[in-house]
């Protein structure tokens, strides 16, 4: 990938976002629970959107028509399956979301500077750990707050100790995968993002500007060929195409989010509310999307032996 698009781009947003909440942290404070829903249609919700087409990508060729019903009914089943346990179990099925989503965004960024290894694995805790860990850490009660949105019955928050203490560790992985001076100046941007604002803000930030957009650059590297030696004009064209792509799925997912609180037995939210029913439907949709990638990373290691 280049540089430009997938550094210069997740750095300029953070950098941004972190200047705009020491200018005016009120103004931030209010508008984070919005900009973390606008992640529904920028990027955040698209980039998943694609799955369907990422296998037929892979191996060269058009899947066919009855491969990709049995996909889309198997990816269904297994958000479905989990939005049931979701209602039986609503925080332990929370725990496992952000378990989860520590080890699907931490492996995704290693997938781009390592092979899998104890170097991919180190740097792929350490990641995910910290990206999960330091809202906790940073800002315990914001984050408890949104927890609550998705374990009605969570109760309350925990002491701040054992999140600061997590915290330094995992920086300590990344620190032990030997990453290159470009991950050491992202993990030091990312520590300040999460610092100095809110929780919503911070990942988002990181939801959207770094995990969403470099799977889908990664998306365009597969499905067009692309190299970091292509101009980055064509990189862009990709994008485009692979965004108007996602746009049919992306809307059925969003419709879909409008029968997540009356099934979990809910009073149906307004305004910013919808949070905690949007990060359930990311969390049904995520537990096969994240099979998926998975599937991807080890298809690449296959074709590299």
């Amino acid at each position: 990938m280049p540089f430009l698009l997938r550094h210069t781009v997740p750095w300029f947003l953070a950098l941004s976002l972190g200047l705009f909440t020491f200018a005016f942290p009120r103004l931030a404070s209010e508008s984070a629970p919005w900009f973390f829903l606008s992640s529904a249609l920028i990027l955040g919700v698209p980039h998943g959107a694609c799955d369907l087409w990422i296998p037929g990508w892979l191996r060269h060729r058009p899947s066919g028509l009855s491969f990709l019903f049995i996909f889309f009914v198997a990816y269904l089943s297994l958000s479905a399956l989990y939005l049931l346990l979701w209602k039986a179990f609503p925080f332990p099925s929370t725990i496992f979301f952000l378990v989860l989503t520590a080890w699907h965004w931490g492996s995704a960024d290693a997938s781009l500077e390592f092979f899998p290894g104890p170097r991919w694995l180190a740097f792929s805790v350490g990641r995910g750990s910290l990206v999960m860990l330091a809202p906790f850490a940073f800002h315990l009660s914001e984050t408890w707050t949104v927890l609550l949105q998705m374990a009605p019955t969570a109760g309350p928050a925990p002491a701040s100790l054992p999140f600061l203490i997590a915290v330094p560790f995992s920086v300590f992985l990344i620190l032990l995968a030997r990453p290159s001076p470009k991950n050491w100046i992202e993990t030091i941007l990312l520590l300040l993002l999460f610092y100095f604002t809110p929780p919503l803000l911070s990942v988002g930030t990181y939801f959207i500007a770094f995990h969403a957009w470099r799977h889908l650059l990664r998306l365009a590297s597969i499905r067009d060929q692309l190299s970091p030696t292509h101009p980055t004009r064509r990189w862009i064209l990709s994008l485009a195409r692979l965004l108007l792509l996602s746009i049919p799925l992306t809307i059925a997912s969003l419709a879909f989010l409008r029968w997540i609180p009356p099934f979990l037995s809910q009073s149906m939210p307004s305004g910013q509310n919808w949070v905690g029913p949007y990060l359930v439907l990311l969390a049904v949709l995520t537990l096969p999307h994240a099979l998926l990638v998975g599937w991807v990373d080890k298809q690449a290691l296959n074709s590299k032996l």
